[in-house]
């Protein structure tokens, strides 16, 4: 037996007993009315910000919002505004407002600011950095989070696990798409990743378990209030916004601590260690 193949038959185990048990001992709630409902609570009298919410909902978190008294409402996404969006919007006489950047870019969240309420579904585990865009999140935030992920089972024994789903072998492939039944849906996960110019944001790069997403949530500032599962593989963690990590050094800091340090040294005693500093 090849070393793919019983890796294929331990993840498929993995996966499909993980379902039996879950499937067992919930009674998931309809995820579309569920939401709905959260942000019907949340929304009114706040200024509300969705995070990625374009594709295949073409802005309905954003409207429902609107609907629900909200005193500003932006929809932030990647991708164009999709014909469906700009079809609702006209037909709704909607004031949501569409803006296009990336969770990624430092400069967009500052344009972006903080909002009382933010919305971020289907968009951190599409990313090769997920801690980072919590993150940008946690900066975003005045009030709550309402966070929505894929995310995989517990990985027997290891708390905290994730897979990185790029470049895994054919078989691996196979066993994800037999788990979701759904091979084109989830391209990295199970299908190859698409490395086509500038559409690696289309891809599944984390598989990210519920012990990772909840550690990752704590120090990334947030503590969370809620969660509501609505099957083996989808959850919405509710979380409000708690001190700011400081334990990351900031962009430029290592940068300007070398070069204060370069500044201490004459030219005649500069170490043989040390380069010609270059200033910005």
């Amino acid at each position: 037996m090849s070393s793919r193949y019983f890796t294929s038959l331990v993840t498929r185990a993995w996966l499909a007993s993980s379902r039996q048990i879950a499937e067992r001992r919930r009674n998931f709630p309809p995820m579309g009315e569920n939401r709905q409902r959260l942000v019907e609570a949340l929304a009114p009298h706040r200024s509300f910000l969705d995070v990625g919410g374009m594709y295949a909902v073409a802005g309905d978190v954003a409207f429902w919002a609107e609907d629900a008294g909200a005193t500003e409402v932006l929809l932030f996404d990647g991708m164009d505004p999709s014909t469906e969006f700009v079809r609702k919007h006209e037909a709704r006489q909607s004031i949501v407002k569409y803006r296009q950047g990336d969770l990624h870019d430092p400069e967009d969240v500052r344009l972006l600011g903080p909002w009382d309420v933010v919305w971020c579904a289907g968009v951190i585990y599409h990313s090769p950095d997920p801690y980072r865009q919590l993150l940008h999140l946690r900066s975003l935030t005045k009030e709550t989070l309402l966070l929505g992920s894929h995310i995989i089972p517990e990985v027997p024994g290891i708390e905290g696990g994730c897979i990185f789903y790029p470049g895994r072998s054919e078989v691996s492939e196979a066993a994800f798409a037999a788990f979701h039944n759904e091979v084109d849906a989830y391209p990295g996960m199970t299908k190859p990743f698409i490395d086509a110019p500038a559409m690696a944001y289309a891809n599944m790069w984390w598989g990210i378990s519920l012990s990772a997403l909840r550690a990752m949530l704590h120090y990334a500032g947030f503590e969370i209030v809620s969660e509501y599962r609505y099957s083996t593989t989808f959850i919405d963690i509710v979380a409000q916004p708690g001190p700011e990590p400081n334990f990351i050094p900031p962009l430029g800091f290592s940068r300007e601590r070398g070069h204060s340090l370069l500044e201490t040294f004459e030219d005649v005693e500069r170490p043989t260690w040390c380069e010609v500093p270059v200033i910005d």
